[in-house]
């Protein structure tokens, strides 16, 4: 098939079947002229809209940018929701009343000298007539026809001063209007506030958006001139200096409370090593249950002064951003920890999972069902009776870990322990660095210590610390309770 466009007479691509086939081959668009919804016709040179009938689903028509002197042929596009038609030589609206769906039109760049012929067009929104030869009200009055447009282009046109026109615009809808390069904008007085007092739900003019500050300045100037005008820019100036000045006090109280609940948290941390430490001194043998209470009783009103200054709750509504492990655990991503540590109390409940089938006992007779439900009462009755002995010592899971570190320490000589602090010292208590030191060190000289990981070396010098110390008293005792 030839793909070079048909021409007439006078050199001017046709805008015929065949050719419109040809072009809807280049933009990759369906040969089926029905199964097109956008139709690319630009620059191309047509001077005439014509056979456009069989694309009769098109929602998008650009047609700018050529030679057409007329609007004609679109009465089978009724489906038709933006046309563009701007830079052509079109002298006037007309043949549009069947494209009941048309929301935006561009006929910038013509030679239109009148707005009409848009009374059937009930969806128009946006409509894109600047740079045309438009004048005075007679130009424009054709916009009261067609209420339903709320953004409008006159810029670069003709248009002259008159109070009618400013009439004629308070009796429409805009909330966009462009009128710049227009001898109308220079000869109208206090042209940006009467459009605003004018046009009630004007949001844009020209290049700048309409606030909600300035049509509060233009309404006073309307009621009380510029002495009304001034007195509420001053209003608004006191009134943004005082929103500013609350902004402030709450950004600094909440500073504050940051700070407060902050120090708390670090003094909650450093009361709970401290308790750690004695229950290690306690496994020793050393009469320490005394300060422990103290800490305890310190830690607890730690713990009432930090209720105080608790961060907000979450939003129900809140979104989260989540994923899981390899092992199914859920993952909260991009919150802070007082954050995580919420959102898992009110949405996950880690101590309880949901149960495949493949997960559940296979009970063969109520037997055995009455078997476990025995077990079970009697774990609960040891429970309850290792609580109800308040008198011996109760090794729970912190005290067995405690023992554990104890453990890690033994085989230890003076030696390593000096090795160890030297170490530390010299590079800054990193314990990465310090272990794979320690860990070289002790192949050197085949020993067969273990535990050597940095966690591991963290609490044996936590013990080696805690051991030298152990003997002596507390010396500052104030605001212990």
């Amino acid at each position: 098939m030839n793909k070079t466009l048909e021409r007439n007479e006078n050199g001017t691509v046709m805008m015929n079947l065949r050719n419109l086939k040809i072009i809807c081959d280049r933009k990759d668009l369906y040969q089926i002229p029905e199964n097109n919804e956008t139709l690319y016709l630009h620059y191309l040179g047509f001077d005439k809209i014509e056979n456009l009938e069989p694309y009769k689903n098109l929602i998008a028509l650009w047609l700018n940018n050529n030679a057409i002197g007329k609007i004609e042929n679109l009465d089978e596009l009724t489906q038709l929701v933006s046309l563009y038609l701007n830079h052509n030589l079109i002298q006037k609206i007309e043949n549009l009343s069947f494209l009941s769906n048309l929301c935006i039109l561009n006929l910038s760049h013509n030679s239109i000298k009148k707005i009409e012929n848009l009374q059937a067009l009930n969806k128009l929104q946006n409509l894109n007539i600047s740079n045309n030869h438009l004048t005075g009200y007679e130009s424009l009055e054709g916009l009261l026809e067609c209420l339903s447009i709320t953004n409008l282009d006159l810029s670069n046109n003709f248009i002259s001063y008159q109070q009618s026109i400013v009439e004629l615009f308070g009796k429409t809808n805009l909330a966009c209007l462009y009128l710049k390069a227009n001898s109308f904008a220079r000869e109208c007085s206090d042209y940006r506030k009467t459009m605003i007092v004018t046009i009630k739900n004007l949001k844009y003019l020209d290049d700048k958006p309409v606030t909600e500050g300035e049509r509060k300045i233009s309404e006073a100037w309307q009621i009380g001139g510029k002495a009304a005008e001034q007195q509420e820019r001053l209003a608004q100036i006191e009134k943004r200096k005082e929103i500013n000045y609350q902004n402030y006090l709450q950004t600094l109280e909440r500073q504050q409370r940051g700070e407060m609940r902050s120090n708390l948290l670090i003094q909650k941390e450093n009361v709970l090593r401290e308790i750690d430490l004695l229950q290690m001194l306690l496994i020793d043998g050393d009469d320490v249950q005394n300060q422990i209470e103290q800490k305890e009783k310190e830690l607890q009103n730690i713990e009432i002064e930090l209720e105080k200054y608790k961060i907000d709750q979450l939003s129900p509504y809140k979104c989260m951003l989540t994923t899981k492990d390899e092992f199914g655990n859920i993952i909260i991503l991009n919150k802070s920890e007082d954050e995580l540590k919420q959102i898992k109390q009110k949405y996950f409940n880690e101590d309880i999972q949901q149960l495949n089938e493949t997960d559940l006992p296979d009970l063969e007779n109520q037997n055995q069902s009455e078997s476990i439900n025995e077990n079970l009462e009697d774990n609960n009755n040891i429970n309850l009776d290792q609580q109800n002995n308040k008198n011996e010592f109760q090794e729970d899971k912190k005290i067995k870990i405690l023992r554990e570190f104890k453990d890690k320490k033994n085989g230890w000589t003076t030696d390593n322990e000096q090795l160890l602090q030297n170490l530390l010292i010299f590079h800054s208590f990193d314990y990465q660095i310090v272990s794979k030191e320690v860990k070289q060190k002790m192949e050197e000289q085949n020993s067969q210590l273990q535990y050597l990981d940095p966690e591991d070396i963290k609490l044996i010098w936590t013990y080696i610390e805690l051991t030298k110390q152990k003997n002596q008293k507390p010396q500052n005792l104030d605001g212990i309770d």
